[in-house]
């Protein structure tokens, strides 16, 4: 499994700009500690169309992750971070959305 930020994929330039985002997104940016692979966050962007929806995805994902370490506080606020971005996505897909 490969880390953030590596520079060693074979993926396109534009795949390692949204996982760049979804890191971004979901605060997983730290190179020496970063809790998700590039391969992990890969799956959500294949299966979602939006790269927020992908990083919500992603940030539950990692919630789950930060319960099973003891790391309750920092997991309220990616869950409530992964709240506005499902938010974000449903206002862009409502009619009227932006």
């Amino acid at each position: 499994m490969t880390g953030p930020y590596n520079g060693n994929s074979a993926d396109s330039r534009l795949t390692k700009v949204r996982l760049a985002r979804v890191r971004f997104l979901i605060g997983d940016t730290n190179k020496e500690e970063s809790f998700l692979s590039n391969e992990e966050i890969e799956f959500f962007l294949d299966k979602e169309k939006s790269d927020n929806m992908a990083a919500a995805k992603a940030g539950e994902a990692l919630v789950a992750k930060l319960m099973a370490l003891n790391e309750y506080e920092k997991a309220e606020q990616l869950r409530k971070t992964c709240k506005e971005l499902r938010d974000r996505v449903q206002r862009s897909t409502s009619p009227g959305g932006i």
